[in-house]
């Protein structure tokens, strides 16, 4: 069972690539803690998308639309092209323990306002769900894909993160320590990571960066 600690209000969080953000009181932001299973250590590549896959989960069952859901690679959801969740999957050891932190920040209320990609809430502040009750959702999603992961394997996952997957097959840029290079969205690998088929017929395998339209 993860153990779920969450945020009543955060005004210095830590995302990706060292960045900080804030949430207002009515969105959830949260860190599941989860000893490390055989199969995460053996598929670590679909810890992340698996948490897409658990947020997505927990606002439907919260009320949202599943149809105006998309999971961004590597690790973010969208609600009609703008981003609503973002995923910071972390692997933790000490001697021979292994756990993994997922920390999630989900704009359930309110966008923040300085978001570097196009954000929404997903719901309207009069009607969004009380963050705490979230977080039990959240948690009870969680629970439901690491035990996908275990008894299915990461196969499983990563067919069911395609299914929802943004702009796959379509024109995608990939932002990385070499720049940004676009090409055609072909698939993930068994690793999790992004097949790009470069204009040149060439393709690419992308672990990290920031993915956009283009």
């Amino acid at each position: 069972m993860p153990l779920l600690i969450s945020a009543a209000e955060q005004t210095a969080g830590r995302g990706r690539d060292g960045r900080s953000w804030s949430h207002d009181r009515r969105n959830f932001a949260g860190s599941l803690l989860i000893s490390a299973s055989p199969a995460m250590l053996a598929a670590p590549g679909a810890v992340s998308l698996l948490a897409g896959l658990a947020i997505r989960d927990a606002l439907v069952a919260s009320g949202a639309d599943m149809r105006r859901l998309a999971l961004k690679w590597p690790n973010d959801v969208l609600m009609d092209d703008r981003k609503v969740a973002g995923v910071l999957a972390e692997m933790l050891s000490e001697g021979d323990q292994r756990a993994v932190v997922i920390g999630a920040g989900v704009n359930l209320a309110r966008p923040p306002q300085d978001a570097r990609f196009p954000a929404a809430a997903v719901f309207d502040p009069k009607t969004a769900p009380d963050p705490k009750a979230f977080g039990d959702q959240l948690a009870k999603a969680f629970e439901r894909w690491i035990d996908q992961l275990a008894h299915r394997g990461a196969a499983f996952v990563l067919d069911a993160w395609r299914a929802s997957a943004w702009r796959l097959g379509q024109k995608l840029t990939i932002g990385s320590g070499e720049g940004a290079i676009s090409g055609l969205f072909r698939d993930i690998d068994p690793l999790g990571r992004v097949i790009l088929r470069l204009p040149n017929g060439e393709e690419r395998l992308f672990s990290a960066g920031d993915a956009s339209h283009g």
